[in-house]
């Protein structure tokens, strides 16, 4: 089954009803094919209001989150590090949502295809 990691930014403007984004994820909650990563919980949640976060929670109440475990953060330090020799510098956060989305063979779906330059993972970018 085809899998949708949504990155914050995509989350945001779906659960604020704005299309396509809201439909898509619409979409894919409904055929179970949603996934999200820990660290876009945080992200989420730190600044969301309280009638976002009461919707955000009935999101995970049903979905729950993708752990970041050692595989997963062993991945992101490997795609960080990588990068850094390559004289580039990522945020740890957006190489830990890479390496959940590459461990869970899932797309992640994000506005910033440029916070996500490994060749590894399947990107969908609007």
């Amino acid at each position: 089954m085809k899998l949708y990691l949504i990155d914050t930014n995509v989350l945001i403007y779906a659960l604020a009803g704005k299309n396509p984004w809201a439909k898509w994820v619409e979409r894919w909650i409904g055929a179970k094919q949603l996934v999200l990563s820990s660290i876009v919980v945080a992200e989420f949640l730190t600044s969301a209001t309280d009638s976002e976060a009461k919707i955000f929670e009935a999101l995970l109440d049903r979905f729950g989150s993708l752990p970041v475990d050692t595989t997963v953060a062993r991945l992101a330090a490997d795609y960080r590090k990588r990068f850094q020799k390559k004289g580039r510098k990522l945020k740890l956060p957006d190489c830990l949502i890479a390496a959940t989305a590459k461990l869970y063979r899932a797309t992640l779906v994000t506005f910033n295809s440029k916070d996500y330059p490994m060749k590894d993972i399947k990107i969908f970018s609007p």
